[in-house]
């Protein structure tokens, strides 16, 4: 037996012998021969040192996935794959002007037949989670960023390099020179959560999230793991879910541990994060790609070139690992988001998975979750709604939506302005600025959210310096304005947040009814001709609209109450005697509690969420605004 073995020795260390005479020998005939740049990507248990022994002179090296960078020619590429020290050799590609490349990996998600084909992550903000990001690359744009480590020297530049690469596979520009992203034109936040080592904590990982969540971002990308079922950033990821992020992360590279059952790492292990596998060119699975149940798709990661820190190298380089496929996910969401802006993270995530292309086993594997990820090629024939826009008032055409669908769901901002509206022209009101408004098409009584779009209105008048078009109330007080009922102060300001007296209110109200507004005596011995009220006031008092207290007078300058207010409205316009809701703090023994109801059956108030109507609060002028403009104006409840 010992002499077998002696045996199988000596010719293993022949062979060794030979081959390493036949690399010496291929070098000595390749000094003449031309040689190329390339990356070698080494067999565990080889390093740099390992080629240098060989001779070979290496330009630099890849600790983060096992590669080096030589100058070599074909036939000692030959030889060192004979001797079994590298896995692939490929070939490093240089960048230069008009000279872009489209990495491979676009071709495996399918990105030639994304629809429509002009979509680039427009505006879809981004957040990546990891050494940073080289901000002087000419390749990369980023929008905002932070640095979360206890010392950061150079804020959030990248001093690794692994954020700089994650950040050229999402969002390289599309201009001519290196490579292009999958969103080009997606918004890139920076949060540099691990230092030049790629080390991070779970503090820093938390703070990152923290941040993005602050920065209203739409997906957040972690290229980082961790073993450990940390509950602190358990409750930060949630937390970023529940806001509405989608939020992906790299499955691990602990795939050649036969050992380790559970091999998908955290944070992608968590329920609300999208785990990423890593495939190679032919669609398998890398082989140190992490397998597990909680994969959910799979993506490009095998000698991925992307942007690298100009300072660490030309700027651009290979890397392989599941840090590399997670980007392109978060890329491919990005252009979901901006095809599908209605769509929330969950439907986002929804539809990655169904638009998978199966892989493995069929069905939902551990090795490539619901399948490779893929662009969506839906046909799309976006919805367009032509509008108007003139002084304070909006005109939005429904015609397209209507002839497609039965109705429509529209809101301004948050807040619904129809929730089935089948009206082929809606008009709304604002000052100067931007109004943006949602439209989800209704089929069948459903919302048929991924028809949906966004609108966005530009007024160029009218200004009050201290109201927004956001506030829920302005609507109704520049309807108001329009009309010459509610008017504004030299000073250019409406006063949203002011009482309404008394003597204002009914002005405002006879404004809207036409009454004889001359400056005269009136029947209330606390109002005189002089009162700029007093002719609205006492027309107010001939309709019997108002009637003033026992003692014979009117306190103009006292705030109107809510009681009050229902009073004047359901007067003014002669509102039906009825009940249809119940407040509980509404009942016979309060003044004006007939009229307060008359108000609810008409649709202009709902009351508090709480279900009462506070009768005897004082009323501003946004919220008396409100009333007025919903007893003038119908379509504006």
């Amino acid at each position: 037996m010992k002499n077998v073995m002696k045996c199988q020795f000596k010719v293993f260390l022949a062979v060794l012998l030979v081959s390493l005479f036949t690399l010496s020998g291929i070098q000595n005939m390749a000094s003449a021969e031309e040689k190329d740049s390339y990356i070698l990507f080494l067999k565990s248990g080889y390093t740099e040192k390992s080629l240098l022994e060989l001779g070979i002179e290496v330009n630099k090296s890849y600790d983060n996935i096992h590669a080096a960078a030589i100058e070599a020619g074909e036939s000692e590429i030959a030889a060192l794959k004979d001797l079994g020290f590298i896995e692939k050799a490929e070939k490093d590609h240089p960048v230069k002007v008009s000279a872009q490349i489209t990495p491979w990996g676009h071709k495996s998600i399918n990105m030639p037949a994304k629809q429509p084909a002009g979509l680039t992550g427009k505006n879809v903000k981004i957040a990546i989670l990891d050494t940073g990001v080289d901000t002087r690359h000419p390749d990369l744009a980023v929008k905002s960023g932070i640095c979360v480590l206890d010392r950061c020297p150079n804020s959030y530049r990248d001093d690794n390099g692994h954020g700089t690469h994650v950040a050229g596979i999402i969002g390289a520009k599309n201009n001519d020179i290196g490579i292009v992203g999958v969103a080009p034109d997606a918004q890139i936040y920076a949060i540099k959560a691990l230092d030049a080592y790629g080390n991070g904590t779970t503090s820093t990982i938390m703070a990152g999230i923290d941040w993005a969540i602050s920065q209203n971002v739409d997906i957040i990308n972690m290229s980082l793991t961790s073993a450990v079922e940390d509950f602190g950033m358990k409750a930060m990821v949630d937390k970023a879910y529940e806001k509405g992020i989608v939020i992906i992360a790299a499955a691990g590279n602990t795939g050649t541990d036969v050992k380790k059952i559970e091999q998908v790492l955290y944070p992608a292990k968590f329920s609300n994060v999208i785990a990423v596998s890593g495939v190679d060119k032919n669609s398998v699975r890398v082989e140190s790609s992490s397998k597990g149940k909680e994969v959910e798709i799979a993506a490009p990661g095998d000698a991925i070139y992307s942007t690298y820190p100009t300072n660490l190298s030309n700027g651009y380089a290979y890397m392989t690992g599941t840090s590399m496929a997670a980007p392109f996910v978060a890329g491919l969401a990005a252009l979901y988001k901006e095809k599908y802006p209605l769509l929330t993270n969950t439907e986002i995530r929804s539809l990655l998975q169904k638009n998978a292309k199966d892989l493995g086993a069929v069905g939902r594997d551990p090795l490539y979750g619901y399948g490779l990820a893929q662009v969506d090629t839906a046909a799309s024939e976006p919805l367009t709604i032509p509008y108007t826009a003139g002084n304070g008032t909006v005109g939005l055409n429904m015609d397209e939506v209507l002839k497609q669908y039965e109705g429509y769901k529209l809101l301004r901002y948050d807040q619904v302005l129809a929730e089935k509206g089948t009206e082929a022209e809606v008009t709304d009101y604002g000052l100067k600025g931007l109004i943006e408004y949602t439209v989800i098409p209704i089929q069948n009584g459903e919302e048929v959210r991924e028809k949906g779009l966004k609108v966005q209105v530009t007024l160029g008048s009218p200004v009050f310096n201290d109201l927004s078009n956001a506030k829920w109330y302005s609507r109704h007080m520049i309807y108001l304005n329009t009309r010459s009922i509610l008017l504004g102060y030299e000073s250019g300001l409406i006063k949203p947040d002011q009482l309404v007296k008394r003597s204002e209110a009914v002005a405002m109200l006879g404004r809207a009814l036409g009454l004889d507004k001359t400056q005269r005596s009136t029947r209330f011995s606390d109002v005189g001709s002089s009162n700029h009220a007093s002719g609205y006031i006492e027309s107010a008092a001939e309709k019997g609209i108002i009637s003033g207290f026992k003692d014979g007078t009117f306190r103009p300058d006292e705030p109107v109450t809510r009681a009050e207010m229902a009073i004047l409205i359901s007067k003014a316009y002669s509102l039906p005697d009825t009940q249809s809701v119940a407040f509980s703090d509404v009942n016979p023994n309060v003044t004006g509690y007939q009229a307060i109801y008359n108000l609810a059956a008409s649709g202009i108030t709902e009351g508090f969420k709480d279900g009462t109507f506070r009768p005897y609060g004082k009323m501003l002028r946004s919220t008396y605004s409100v009333f007025l403009a919903k007893a003038e104006n119908g379509a504006l409840k």
